[in-house]
């Protein structure tokens, strides 16, 4: 890849980023659990997931030699459970005179898996290939962790819980990919 290429994947992963936390800190004023998402809201989760799926790409291209096996299997699974956030922006993109929550759904619980090993084995792969910051890959690995809580624990919990753990969970991962982003 030239540097061209690996600089607007940068732009675009920080524009992806900060819209993806920008997004995820106003879902989370409300309780998480069972939210009709805006078309509007809906339309910038829909942003931010094309703007990361276009850059990804690139983060992994740059570390690719140095995490080996362990970082496309990461960024398989990134670029697969990134697509959680198309499937959750294009109902209410698509019908939004409807006004219903989505319900459990297994794509959606596959996606959320995926979501979080990407982010677990994507952090891991940063940390050791020493290309990006390792700082950001620890930010990526707290970010799992944030993904996992709210998406599978949160849920049992009062509202309040996952609403403050989803902000802090959109928050670190918006600053882990901007990081990324800015060293591309």
């Amino acid at each position: 890849m030239s540097e061209v290429a690996f600089r607007w994947s940068g732009i675009l992963l920080i524009l992806g980023a900060a819209l993806l936390g920008i997004v995820v800190v106003i879902i989370s004023l409300k309780p998480v659990v069972n939210q009709i998402f805006s078309p509007g809201v809906s339309l910038l989760l829909l942003l931010s997931a094309i703007f990361l799926l276009l850059s990804l790409p690139a983060m992994y291209a740059r570390q690719a030699d140095a995490s080996g096996w362990l970082g496309l299997t990461g960024f398989a699974l990134l670029q697969t459970g990134v697509l959680l956030l198309v499937v959750i922006a294009a109902t209410p993109i698509l019908y939004p005179s409807l006004k219903t929550a989505s319900g459990e759904n297994p794509v959606v619980f596959l996606l959320g898996i995926a979501l979080t090993l990407g982010l677990l084995l994507t952090g891991i792969a940063t940390i050791r290939a020493g290309v990006f910051p390792r700082l950001a890959g620890i930010l990526l690995l707290a970010a799992m962790a944030g993904f996992f809580f709210d998406f599978f624990i949160a849920e049992f919990l009062p509202p309040e819980a996952g609403q403050l753990g989803s902000s802090i969970f959109g928050i670190i991962l918006a600053l882990a990919f901007m990081w990324i982003g800015a060293s591309l």
